[in-house]
């Protein structure tokens, strides 16, 4: 059991440092429409990045999950 609960601590810290490093590798939208509240599309095509995005988004949900699983592994 103590080596199940090892395992999953070192795999949260393993996604959360990916989750950091992709959030960091991220392009930020470039646009003065964003500042004056301009029509952007939130669902548009994101070229190269979107796979980082997708990939962001799957980390960040595993993250949780992760987190939700620390309760049932109490020391």
């Amino acid at each position: 059991m103590e080596l199940l609960q090892n395992a999953l601590i070192f795999l949260y810290i393993v996604v959360a440092g990916f989750l950091v490093y992709l959030v960091l590798s991220q392009e930020p939208r470039q646009g003065a429409g964003d500042m004056f509240g301009g029509a952007t599309d939130l669902f548009s095509t994101r070229g190269v990045t979107g796979g980082l995005y997708r990939i962001t988004i799957i980390l960040g949900a595993i993250f949780v999950l992760l987190a939700f699983s620390f309760r049932y592994f109490q020391r």
